[in-house]
């Protein structure tokens, strides 16, 4: 088994206990056999430790998001075949897991969300998702029926709800503000006397995400007078990140234990604990949650995808410093390439900084001056500016022509790209298509330009990870003469407040011009966002790290009037 952490609280209530493990899993979409094997695996360690019951995540035997994997009746079947071998065990541990099951109703959609109960040797009870997302990244209708009831059940002298993810957060402040379901399966529990309510989870992280969770739930322990024990997946697929976090709750609201934050755990916990309140939750720094958050993203997508060495373009300038530092943090210094691509335009220090940052991180470099592609280029198409000019073709043309180097790279050495875009550029369009977008995941494209610099100055907590001069320095992209970010973008503490409210709190151009910014400024910071959709369709996954990102939760048309910005 991958390494694990083990606690153990014992605690008696009257002489009857139930020693329940949390089992904090990192499954991979769609690897059941990997899956199942990841399951036994922990599930023989829960029994190793006396446990009663082991809990593992939501959708754990196929990985979350499966997406279009469920149209495959193969892989549905597989899933259950799964189930049924865990069942065969006989493991002394009873165990809870999430998995599709088929919906027996010959109405609905075919599938259900599900949690399995194995004891004794078979599937002693199952129970069926009742709320399912339809919001941001989730579209949960389009593959499952949602459960008609939740009933609890009795287990070892205990009455027990099984919940799934969204099903115990009906009514809380944690779904969108307009979200209003027609039932709450938590009350329902409650009202039939369940003590214990599980809840198995595949919530994926955005900043302060983790300490809303517990919030709400120890004031929903409070509430249902039971013990709540919730378990989420860790580890990344895609875009989504799961930072684990898995706790148990005391009647009284009090942590009873809690795993470890952006990593695999097994915790052991008696439901009873009445005592100290275990191993105390992680600080919530949110720019440490982040750093944590984007390195495990990099590491899973790079390892579950059969990779291990990364590339990206150098340029001297903060974003690209950053996505290096972290590339070095997720798959080791040694493992990370940053190519130098110098240009008519590209000043010695911008060549400097980019060799002092490498020595800092311990990571390869190469040089590939890009003079003679760019001039070729500009033969070939007769694109010259006349007097001089930098044209935006010919500095696009600069853009791609690293692009191109650093995709073919890639493919001749079996590296993966990394892109170095920032929030703040890729939301108006400040990019180049198939140029600095080049690449398979972009891992700050949900930060705001002044969120990378607060990333930066984390990274260098602990000794210089990036060069101070880096971090001073004016962002430039030096594809003309004493080009500056500044000439043709709003101050970047202005821009980035502007679009962390029209895109993450929603709010209208009016609301936005009352914080105090120009109407005319608003206006056209907010057409260009909106006039950028479709280089955005074309740009690698972000991983997410806010309540809003761009990628599979934003879904915006590319043709459309822009007469609702006014």
């Amino acid at each position: 088994m991958r390494s694990a952490y083990f606690l153990y609280y014992d605690i008696r209530k009257q002489g009857n206990t139930m020693k329940i493990a949390i089992a904090q899993i990192n499954p991979k979409v769609g690897d059941i056999p990997g899956n199942a094997r990841l399951i036994e695996d922990f599930a023989r360690a829960a029994q190793a430790l006396g446990a009663d019951l082991a809990v593992f995540p939501e959708l754990a035997l196929t990985g979350y998001p499966p997406l279009d994997l469920l149209e495959k009746e193969n892989f549905i079947a597989e899933n259950l075949r799964a189930l049924k071998a865990l069942a065969a065990l006989k493991l002394g541990t009873a165990l809870a897991v999430g998995y599709v099951d088929r919906n027996p109703a010959k109405k609905g959609k075919p599938l259900l969300n599900s949690i399995a109960l194995i004891h004794g040797g078979r599937i002693a009870a199952v129970r069926h998702k009742s709320l399912l997302p339809t919001y941001d990244i989730f579209d949960e209708a389009r593959y499952f029926e949602p459960a008609a009831e939740n009933k609890p059940i009795n287990f070892r002298g205990a009455v027990i709800g099984l919940t799934v993810c969204e099903d115990i957060w009906a009514g809380t402040a944690l779904l969108p503000s307009r979200l209003l379901y027609r039932n709450n399966p938590a009350k329902t529990l409650c009202a039939g006397k369940a003590s214990i309510v599980i809840n198995i989870s595949a919530s994926p992280f955005y900043r302060g995400k983790s300490a809303l969770r517990l919030k709400i739930l120890s004031g929903l322990a409070k509430k249902m007078r039971a013990h709540i024990i919730y378990v989420n997946q860790a580890g990344a697929n895609d875009e989504l990140v799961f930072d684990g976090n898995s706790f148990a709750l005391s009647p009284a609201g009090r942590i009873t234990a809690h795993a470890k934050a952006f990593g695999e755990d097994l915790v052991l916990v008696d439901t009873e604990a009445a005592g100290p309140a275990g191993r105390p939750p992680p600080a919530q720094d949110e720019i440490a949650e982040i750093c944590a958050a984007l390195t495990l993203g990099i590491r899973d997508y790079f390892h579950k995808l059969g990779f291990t060495k990364a590339v990206l373009g150098l340029s001297g300038g903060i974003d690209s410093a950053v996505v290096a530092a972290l590339a070095a943090r997720a798959l080791g210094p040694e493992n990370v390439t940053g190519v130098l691509m110098p240009s008519a335009y590209t000043s010695r220090q911008s060549g400097g900084d980019a060799l002092r940052l490498a020595l800092c991180l311990g990571i390869k470099t190469k040089t590939i001056p890009i003079k003679k592609v760019y001039r070729a280029f500009l033969s070939g198409l007769k694109a010259e500016a006349p007097g001089g000019k930098v044209s935006l073709t010919m500095q696009n043309l600069q853009a791609r022509a690293r692009g191109s180097l650093l995709m073919a790279l890639s493919n001749a050495n079996g590296w993966l790209t990394l892109a170095t875009g920032n929030k703040s550029e890729i939301a108006v369009g400040y990019c180049t298509l198939y140029g600095d977008t080049a690449g398979a995941i972009a891992p700050i494209a949900d930060l705001f330009k002044t969120e990378v610099y607060r990333l930066a100055a984390y990274l260098n907590r602990g000794g210089e990870a990036i060069p101070r001069a880096i971090i001073k320095r004016p962002p430039t992209a030096e594809l003309k003469p004493g080009q500056k970010d500044q000439d043709d973008l709003p101050p970047y503490k202005a821009l980035d407040e502007i679009l962390r409210l029209y895109l993450e709190e929603n709010r209208t151009p009016p609301e936005i011009v009352a914080r105090g910014f120009r109407r005319e400024l608003v206006l056209s910071i907010l057409r260009r966002v909106e006039a950028a959709e479709y280089k955005r369709k074309q740009l690698p996954i972000a991983l997410k790290v806010t309540e809003k990102s761009f990628g599979y939760g934003r879904k915006m048309p590319i043709v459309k009037s822009l007469g609702f910005i006014k």
